[in-house]
């Protein structure tokens, strides 16, 4: 991305990082920026940092998606607890901390969006257009990740009674919002997310572009259970960036700073970053100290025929396959065929499940209703998103799913998405449950001692 020095930088980055409390009030005899320029120049310290994976809360790096995978059931119990194994996390427990640190940082992104948002009048030129987009997006996109990661999953037999976010929608010094309802987060989310595509940002530099705010929309819609919206969004997405096979898949996945084939955002597309390279470096090494687990292991019934076999792992069950933070359209057509089937559409289902499969698999035999495999049984996921219990197409499409988004970070919150199922696992003789609590991260205290009426999540109470 292109570089602006202007000096207001030095302030943006003061008061982006030097205070703690989501809703930071603007220091005395500090200006806020006033030209578009300007304001791209904020919103560029974070745009920038993502491009270089060096935050873990907008997209993600190296080290926070492979976090994520340790809390799921994808890796098995550390192989070694001296040197490497012993760094690593045991259980979700063991990062609740970290996880917690998102609820600051990204209120501190949203506030940067705020000022944007509230500030730069929404004119006919090109610049104001594409930062006002971003803001939006970027915006949103915060949003999202903290919905999925501090609330509870949608729960229709509970709609009234689920807990939302604070909606900070304006840079106020005064303000201090309790939590919305679910309803009216995902409301303010949708809305924001709409405003991003109706400006139309189209240059990459911007990273979130239009299309990414549609990839955004298509996931908040699946998250919410809105089944009919994803259909629309998830085959645009599709059509316009359509899968890949063979070699051309492999280098896709493997990229390490280039964003290729059909992935609409994704981190480190900078290298030499000095930090975020080092944990980059971490995160594959760090991958071989805890092996993949048997249950994923034996979900690729074809074999060395399926490509994704021996890129994700080798004959130690060791994760090989690149860890990566990023959004690509793999994801559309596995949430088309899940979305097909929550409407009892079983024919559309079939045909992106094989879509997605012709293109991984050589020499593929296409499932019908009545061919389909026993394969699951042993799966944590017993019941579907509404509660039902798994059908077995269900059973191998979700199967896909977990065999395709691999070392994606995306394992983690199917889990949460899917019945927040309790399991154990053990490392140094100890015994570590996830309870179904734990799905759902703390709010921090700090706020809470702060605003005393902001109420924390189940589990979590004095």
């Amino acid at each position: 991305m292109k570089k602006y020095n202007i000096y207001i930088i030095a302030f943006l980055t003061f008061i982006c990082f030097s205070c703690k409390e989501y809703l930071d009030v603007k220091p005395k005899g500090k200006i806020l920026p006033k030209t578009a320029e300007e304001f791209r120049a904020m919103l560029e310290l974070h745009l920038n940092r993502v491009e270089g994976a060096m935050e873990n809360y907008i997209l993600g790096d190296a080290k926070s998606i492979l976090d994520y995978e340790m809390y799921s059931d994808n890796l098995d119990a550390k192989l070694t607890f001296y040197p490497q194994g012993g760094a690593l996390k045991t259980y979700v427990g063991d990062g609740l901390n970290d996880i917690s640190d998102g609820y600051e940082y990204l209120y501190g992104y949203i506030r940067d969006c705020n000022i944007v948002i509230d500030n730069l009048n929404d004119g006919n030129e090109t610049l104001e257009k594409n930062v006002l987009g971003t803001a939006y997006c970027l915006r949103s996109v915060c949003y999202y990740n903290l919905l999925r990661t501090f609330c509870e999953p949608y729960d229709k037999s509970r709609e009234n009674e689920l807990l939302g976010l604070p909606l900070v929608e304006s840079f106020d010094m005064e303000e201090r919002p309790l939590r919305s309802s679910w309803t009216k987060t995902f409301e303010f989310i949708e809305k924001d997310l709409l405003a991003a595509i109706d400006y139309n940002v189209k240059d990459e530099v911007w990273i979130f572009t239009s299309d990414v705010a549609k990839a955004y929309l298509a996931k908040l819609y699946f998250w919410a259970q809105k089944w009919d919206k994803v259909i629309p969004l998830a085959q645009e997405l599709l059509e316009k960036y359509p899968l890949l096979a063979g070699q051309a898949y492999v280098d896709m996945i493997q990229s390490k700073n280039e964003k290729k084939g059909n992935v609409l955002i994704r981190s480190y597309t900078v290298g030499g970053m000095g930090v975020s390279d080092m944990t980059y470096g971490f995160a594959l090494e760090d991958r071989k100290y805890r092996p993949v687990s048997k249950e994923l292991v034996e979900l690729f019934t074809d074999g060395k025929q399926d490509i994704r076999y021996e890129l994700s792992f080798n004959k130690q069950r060791l994760a090989q396959k690149n860890v990566c933070a990023n959004v690509r359209s793999a994801e559309m057509c596995l949430m088309l065929a899940e979305s097909y089937l929550h409407q009892e559409d079983e024919s559309h289902a079939l045909e992106y499940l094989n879509l997605l499969r012709s293109k991984r698999i050589e020499n593929y035999v296409a499932y019908t209703k009545d061919n389909l495999p026993e394969i699951g049984d042993n799966d944590l996921i017993q019941v579907n998103a509404t509660g039902k219990t798994l059908s077995k197409l269900m059973r191998v499409i979700l199967s896909e799913r977990r065999k395709e988004l691999f070392m994606e970070g995306d394992r983690w919150f199917e889990l949460k998405r899917n019945g927040r199922p309790e399991f154990w696992g053990t490392a140094e003789g100890k015994k570590y449950i996830t309870s179904k609590y734990l799905y759902t991260a703390p709010l921090p205290k700090k706020d809470i001692e702060l605003l005393p009426d902001l109420i924390q999540n189940e589990g979590y109470e004095d």
